[in-house]
């Protein structure tokens, strides 16, 4: 099995790959023997701590640490990993609640809404509610429903976090982001459109999905689900969109591929063809298989050496692994986005296509209105080289 962390992390490299061992559901016996190995030698657990909490990932380390070699464990962190999780199950269970009774109130009105990723993914890929720790609840819903739903949460004592929403939004969308805060219980809600999913090529076809929807326990409750395919699609794009800086959303990947439910792989990279994904969705399948170890049936392995700019990328997705993510700069985004895509054309329509497309932090950094509002679109790129610069900045190793 390759693995591609040589260069993930000068510093630290101990907690780097017990890190990377502990972040999955499934472990080998080799696994295990790496684990207990790593764990029985120096580590800064603190900082191990810290790293987990930021790639988003705390629960899952703790809960195979505790598993698989708690007799290593510093008495204070054995508290420490029992407490986080207990803190996340607690959260997660008032977070499953919220989302059924969100998704059954969408439904009684009439509306489509489809919960994702969140306690659903939880429970769907990782197999236990408190293993996946997030911190808000996405719901898919067409856009021309997103005024009804913003009444409904706006009724259900939620407040618009980007401002007012219009009678017209549904065809005549102003707003990038749809998310809803409710200061009671701190719950977040974002509503996920085919105008919202900008980083797919195509918009997404949200009849065709429907069409695909299958059902899934939560929490005690059922909801309606994509199929694991889509999930998976939904996934190796968000992955892309953050440049596969966090660990979690690289577990995911990995427990999708491997939960119960299993892939139709066929019709999984037939999706990703008709989508114009298909290099993200190499791209997210090389970079679990190489950090994560996650194995993958012939049929994938195949087509993945067939696409060796997706290995590419994936190995430096992979040597960019920090214990503490830093933004990339402005220029290696916009290369990643042209080298995600499926053709160079492709890639470079919709690197400019985004680097113009106004964002709600654009609106928010730089305020303007009226006469104008348009030159927005002109001024984006200087404001995404402010954002992000120029340059990497220095990888920060400690807390």
């Amino acid at each position: 099995m390759e693995r591609h962390t040589e260069s993930a992390s000068t510093d630290f490299q101990n907690e780097v790959q017990l890190l990377l061992s502990c972040a999955r559901t499934h472990v080998s016996s080799p696994v295990r023997e790496r684990i207990c190995a790593l764990a029985s030698g120096p580590i800064d657990w603190g900082i191990y701590l810290s790293a987990a909490g930021r790639h988003g990932v705390l629960p899952l380390v703790c809960h195979t640490l505790l598993a698989e070699c708690s007799e290593f464990l510093p008495e204070e962190f054995q508290r420490k990993f029992k407490d986080a999780l207990f803190r996340v199950m607690q959260r997660n269970l008032f977070l499953a609640a919220e989302m059924l009774r969100l998704a059954g109130r969408f439904r009684g009105e009439g509306l489509l809404a489809i919960p994702y990723k969140g306690p659903l993914l939880a429970s769907q890929a990782y197999g236990n509610l408190a293993l996946r720790e997030f911190a808000d609840l996405d719901f898919a819903i067409r856009q021309r429903d997103i005024p009804r739903a913003c009444a409904l949460l706006l009724a259900d004592g939620y407040e618009a976090a980007f401002g007012k929403i219009s009678s017209h939004e549904g065809v005549q969308p102003t707003h990038s982001e749809y998310q809803f805060v409710r200061a009671a219980g701190q719950v977040i809600v974002e509503m996920q459109t085919e105008t919202t999913l900008r980083y797919f090529p195509r918009p997404l076809d949200f009849d065709s999905f429907e069409r695909r929807l299958g059902k899934s326990s939560m929490g005690g409750g059922e909801a309606l689900s994509f199929s694991p395919e889509d999930t998976l699609l939904l996934l190796a794009v968000h992955g892309a969109k953050h440049f596969w800086q966090r660990l979690l959303w690289i577990a995911d990947i990995a427990e999708v591929v491997q939960a119960p439910s299993g892939l139709d792989w066929q019709s999984l990279f037939a999706r990703a063809e008709e989508m114009r994904v298909r290099r993200i969705v190499h791209l997210a399948l090389n970079v679990a298989h190489f950090l994560l170890d996650v194995p993958l049936p012939e049929q994938a392995l195949n087509r993945l050496n067939r696409d060796p700019a997706a290995r590419k990328l994936a190995r430096e997705v992979c040597a960019q692994f920090s214990i503490s993510p830093v933004d990339p700069p402005v220029f290696r985004r916009f290369r990643f986005r042209v080298a995600s895509r499926d053709s160079f054309w492709q890639g470079l329509r919709h690197a400019v296509q985004l680097a113009t497309s106004l964002t709600e932090p654009d609106r928010k950094d730089l305020p303007l209105s009226g006469k104008h509002s348009n030159l927005h679109k002109w001024l984006r790129p200087f404001l995404l080289l402010r954002r992000y610069g120029v340059r990497r900045s220095k990888t920060h190793t400690t807390p």
